[in-house]
């Protein structure tokens, strides 16, 4: 064979190497990128707080940012007040309102309602009975209300004014401590576009505030008490629940006033 026809076949083997070695480049490149598509967050859910300004920096991991504490405070006070809201007769609103608002509770907290549900009316507490839920002047929000386990549950305490009429005479008023607890709760965005859920107080107990103390503080005297830290429970689904402690003290654990 003469040397023309050998150079030329060289070459052909050498383009053919060179074009097998960039189709195997591209391929790497093709799996890589459709690896990172494939992590890729398909939303990006990101919570802003009511006070942002220009020049703050939202971070999102995996597609969420950080829930500002304000915003916390603010879904557990909203969602807790209306499955709190009984406008007519409780024995009908009471189950009502656990209806409507099912999307916004974990599967554990709405068993403890409707729990408490059945406990109230085979008692006779809700047939006739309105109730209204409201924050207590001067007992608001502030940072330390709302203390964070991680980036994914916090405990938001709720100093709330509980008034309650049977056929339009007050039989209660009362002012408590709710512990909520809030986590971050993968559902239906069309349902729950927060994707945040209460599980309703975790491992602590809610506690009835002194009328003295209330009065005290709305009069300037002094500051809400408020413990510095809460025991974590466990998240939804989870086996155990942490044990009421001295983070409660001002409330009240043998029995979970309402």
């Amino acid at each position: 064979m003469s040397k023309v026809y050998l150079d030329a076949l060289a070459t052909a083997r050498s383009a053919n190497e060179s074009m097998r070695t960039a189709m195997a480049i591209i391929a790497v490149i093709g799996i890589g990128g459709i690896f990172v598509a494939a992590r890729t967050p398909k939303h990006i859910e990101v919570h802003l707080a009511p006070h942002i300004q220009g020049g703050d920096v939202i971070s999102a991991v995996d597609g969420e940012s950080d829930v500002p504490p304000v915003n916390v405070y603010g879904f557990a006070y909203y969602i807790w007040q209306q499955l709190n809201r009984w406008q007519a007769d409780g024995a009908a609103d009471y189950g009502k309102q656990i209806y409507l608002y099912q999307s916004y509770i974990t599967s554990s907290c709405r068993s403890q309602l409707e729990n408490d549900l059945q406990v109230r009316s085979g008692g006779g507490e809700l047939r006739g009975r309105t109730r209204i839920m409201s924050e207590i002047p001067a007992f608001g929000y502030a940072p330390n209300r709302v203390i964070a386990e991680g980036t994914s549950a916090w405990t938001v305490l709720l100093d709330m004014q509980i008034q309650e009429a049977y056929k339009g005479q007050p039989v209660k008023d009362v002012f408590i401590r709710y512990p909520i607890r809030v986590v971050r709760y993968d559902v239906d965005r069309e349902r729950n576009p927060w994707r945040l859920a209460i599980d309703c107080y975790g491992g602590n107990r809610p506690g009835r505030l002194a009328a003295a103390e209330v009065t005290a503080v709305q009069k300037g005297q002094q500051k809400p008490s408020l413990p510095a830290s809460v025991v974590p429970a466990t998240l939804p689904g989870a086996a155990a629940q942490a044990p009421v402690t001295a983070a409660s003290a001002t409330q009240s654990t043998a029995s979970t006033p309402q």
